[in-house]
């Protein structure tokens, strides 16, 4: 009686694909975009922790690529970042976030999917990020106790 009609996700990839490389090309709109999504998770709107600590590692990533002071990283792996983000950000996505519990799960599953993508460049990244907190905290003056 029904017919089950599937969703095609080629053109939501494909919109997702060019919003991303749009947004790498202005720097301006990817802040905003970070911040954005920033606020998204500060805010309560996501209720999924799996996902915040990992959207996190994006974050971090395309702040640190776009003041430059990364750039160990792909193209893909920023584009796959971007639109993760663009993907988390939108409200209108495969599931609408305004759904209780499962609003969030294709975001989740969005996020998963490119953190496995490219596992190689974030861990490379999670390196970079120790290596360089480690080197600011070696510039701290020492603290010298008085008696």
């Amino acid at each position: 009686m029904f017919k089950r009609v599937k969703p095609d996700y080629s053109k939501l990839l494909s919109r997702t694909k060019k919003g991303a490389d749009a947004m790498l090309r202005d720097r301006e709109k990817l802040n905003r975009l970070v911040e954005s999504a920033s606020v998204s998770i500060d805010s309560g709107v996501s209720r999924m922790n799996s996902i915040k600590s990992d959207l996190g590692v994006l974050l971090s990533l395309i702040k640190a690529w776009a003041r430059g002071d990364y750039r160990g990283v792909s193209k893909t792996t920023l584009l796959l970042s971007a639109g993760a983000v663009l993907y988390f950000v939108n409200p209108v996505d495969a599931i609408p976030d305004i759904l209780p519990l499962t609003g969030f799960l294709d975001d989740a599953t969005v996020i998963g999917i490119v953190i496995t993508s490219v596992k190689k460049d974030i861990e490379n990244f999670k390196l970079w990020e120790s290596a360089q907190t480690e080197f600011m905290n070696s510039q701290q003056p020492a603290t010298r106790l008085v008696s």
